[in-house]
């Protein structure tokens, strides 16, 4: 969390969970399950291995997970409305029909089970994800419109420092 600027609270918008949890990780009071350690240090932009290091990501990719962590952490303040579930179905509608590929069709079927569920916790770790997988679910992402252009641009000036 020091290395990333990241706070208790912050983690835990990005990733869903309680923030009364998140303090007992950090305290060492409590030991994240094996999937709650990934999505805690993939929200952070690391991975679960033998070393805990920064994901390598080619600079497109990088901008996405940027993009999409800034949408999970806006999720993680004023969670997702009913509309919010409507703009991404009608985002998700509108990709059906120009994607191709059995790869990008099984990730919109993904997108499909998330919004169907509305399972926010879901939907923050395919956000977060640095994994092969989340990189290939957020190439299909119906997130547009989530992020004013404010919030947009200052993401991407980010990646221009």
């Amino acid at each position: 969390m020091d290395s990333t600027g990241t706070s208790q609270v912050e983690l835990s918008r990005l990733t869903g969970l309680p923030p009364s949890k998140i303090s007992r990780y950090v305290s060492g009071k409590l030991e994240p399950s094996e999937p709650t350690l990934k999505l805690l240090l993939s929200s952070l932009g690391l991975q679960v291995g033998f070393d805990v290091s920064l994901v390598p990501m080619e600079r497109t990719k990088r901008r996405s997970w940027l993009l999409h962590r800034q949408i999970s952490r806006k999720l993680g303040m004023s969670g997702i409305d009913d509309s919010g579930w409507e703009r991404m179905q009608r985002n998700l509608d509108r990709m059906r029909s120009n994607v191709q590929g059995r790869v990008h069709e099984r990730n919109l079927d993904r997108w499909q089970h998330i919004i169907d569920s509305r399972s926010v916790r879901d939907l923050q770790r395919v956000l977060v994800d640095t994994s092969t997988d989340g990189i290939e679910m957020r190439e299909v992402s119906p997130m547009t419109g989530f992020l004013t252009e404010d919030e947009r641009l200052g993401v991407l000036a980010g990646i221009q420092r």
